[in-house]
């Protein structure tokens, strides 16, 4: 049975993947947080954003992109 975790990651992955020719990897991890924090539910972005990104399957701009995702609820935006 696959995790809530493990399909979040899943998304995100896909997420990244459909962007990731607009730009560097770290313009398209700005548009995979921007993506995530407009569409994704609270308890979505929770989830993500509290498991470790070394135990996921996440690639490179979906790391990059959940940190941002991080920094921006961290810093009040």
């Amino acid at each position: 049975m696959t995790s809530k975790v493990d399909r979040l990651v899943s998304m995100v992955n896909q997420i990244s993947l459909n962007l990731a020719s607009n730009g560097t990897e770290d313009e398209v991890s700005i548009l995979v947080a921007e993506h995530l924090q407009k569409f994704w539910s609270p308890p979505m972005k929770a989830v993500i954003t509290e498991h470790n990104p070394v135990d996921t399957e996440l690639s490179a701009i979906s790391v990059k992109a959940v940190s941002r995702l991080v920094m921006d609820d961290t810093s009040g935006n």
